[in-house]
């Protein structure tokens, strides 16, 4: 009997507490509060009060912006003139280096035997030319005594003019060993930086095989790849902007150089632009040229309406009297207006920030 109420309790007592966990639910979730009918309600936001400025739309060139990348307008590949084998390379990667610094150095040694068997080779034909000469000069005074015959005599000047010959020879053979010898010391052809390095002690250096690289990075270009629409704004002589990454720095280059036809894949003309003397640049660094290519319907707002917060933009919105904080993207800075990207249309209204009052001193 006590089984039987105790199974009957728990089926009256279970549905409760589901419908009891049920009604919490909808209660919490306002089922029951009085509903707020729709349209707008009274604004709890404060007035408006100061001076206030109104968004406007300008047609303004469009900026747009390529990559481009440093290059060095001087890029020289060192490489041997003879071939030979590496015996010493003084400088490596980075290193700074003057014109006429000894870079690499070739080994010598069979260069320097083969110039001293060559200069032994001009002693001994400068010495038989002399004896040659001193025969020649002893046949003539037989000659003109009717000692000898014209026959001695012109074999004997034959011989002279042989050894003559020899000797020219012998000179010329010392001056090509010598000039050989030379090419095994690799000089610098200006002032540079070494940016690559290509070999080591003890490799073959073969004609035309670069050792190193050379650039000369006071005279830097940079090199970028700009759709045709917009290149053919571009002419020689004028201004490119490029821009710093990380950074808001500017620079004007000069534009020296621009491809005669597009790629034909990425539809792009190349243009060279020279930057100026003074730049915080390197080789090899990239950048983002600017340029204005065709105009755009532009969204401005005066600077000083935009406060930021951490790293948020926002501005105090004119609406029917009331002010309402809004979050806005800004774009491009332009004449002390910035160029509004979102968060305002044009004739939107927008509050000026009040300006702290400037403290005076005592008088």
């Amino acid at each position: 009997m006590s089984t039987h109420l105790s199974f009957s309790t728990r089926l009256v007592w279970g549905p409760l507490s589901v419908l009891g966990l049920i009604f919490m639910l909808l209660y919490l979730q306002g089922t029951f509060a009085a509903k707020v009918p729709p349209g707008k309600g009274e604004s709890t936001a404060p007035a408006a009060e100061g001076p206030t400025v109104q968004v406007t739309a300008e047609i303004l060139p469009m900026m747009l912006r390529w990559p481009g990348t440093v290059t060095s307008d001087t890029v020289a590949r060192v490489a041997p003139k003879i071939p030979g084998r590496i015996e010493r390379i003084t400088v490596d990667i980075g290193a700074k280096v003057k014109k006429g610094q000894l870079l690499v150095k070739l080994d010598d040694h069979q260069i320097k035997a083969q110039l001293e068997a060559a200069q032994s080779a001009v002693a001994a034909a400068r010495a038989q030319a002399a004896r040659a000469e001193a025969d020649a000069r002893r046949i003539r005074n037989l000659f003109a005594q009717g000692a000898a015959t014209q026959q001695a005599l012109d074999a004997i000047v034959a011989a002279a003019r042989t050894s003559k010959a020899q000797v020219d020879q012998s000179l010329h053979q010392v001056e090509v060993l010598r000039a050989q010898l030379n090419e095994t010391r690799i000089r610098a052809p200006f002032p540079g930086s070494v940016i690559e390095r290509l070999a080591d002690p003890g490799d073959m250096g073969l004609p035309g095989k670069p050792v190193l690289t050379l650039q000369n990075p006071l005279q830097l270009n940079v090199e970028t790849a700009i759709p045709e629409h917009c290149a053919r704004l571009l002419d020689l002589g004028e201004d490119l902007t490029v821009i710093v990454p990380g950074s808001d720095e500017k620079l004007a280059a000069e534009i020296t150089d621009k491809a005669a036809a597009a790629d034909p894949l990425s539809h792009t003309i190349l243009v060279k632009a020279a930057l100026p003397p003074q730049h915080p640049l390197m080789p090899g660094a990239f950048v983002w040229s600017a340029q204005a290519c065709g105009k755009q319907k532009t969204f401005l707002l005066p600077s000083k309406a935009i406060r930021r917060v951490g790293q948020l933009e926002q501005v105090t919105q004119v609406i029917d009297g009331k002010a309402f904080i809004r979050l806005v993207r800004t774009g491009r800075r332009v004449n002390g207006k910035v160029e509004i990207l979102s968060g305002l249309e044009p004739g939107d209204i927008v509050l000026l920030p009040k300006q702290p009052a400037s403290s005076k001193g005592d008088g």
